[in-house]
């Protein structure tokens, strides 16, 4: 599954991303609010929650948006 966040308004942004319970560490990262595009996969081994956090420190005069799509491989 890959997200994707942007942000604005000069802050910065702390995620962290989880599947079924537990945190995907590999794929937490900090996300400066300018604009700019962040993106992380993290690998779904099987049906389960995801879900993902985010902590802004600095500026809250911005906005924020997301996306997630899930990625289907051909088996042979």
């Amino acid at each position: 599954m890959t997200f994707a966040f942007t942000c604005t308004g000069n802050a910065k942004i702390a995620l962290k991303f989880s599947v079924g319970g537990k945190e995907v560490p590999s794929a937490a990262g900090t996300q400066a609010c300018d604009g700019s595009i962040f993106q992380r996969s993290i690998d779904v081994p099987k049906p389960g929650p995801v879900s993902f956090e985010a902590a802004v420190s600095g500026s809250d005069k911005g906005s924020f948006a997301y996306a997630y799509y899930a990625e289907k491989k051909q088996l042979p």
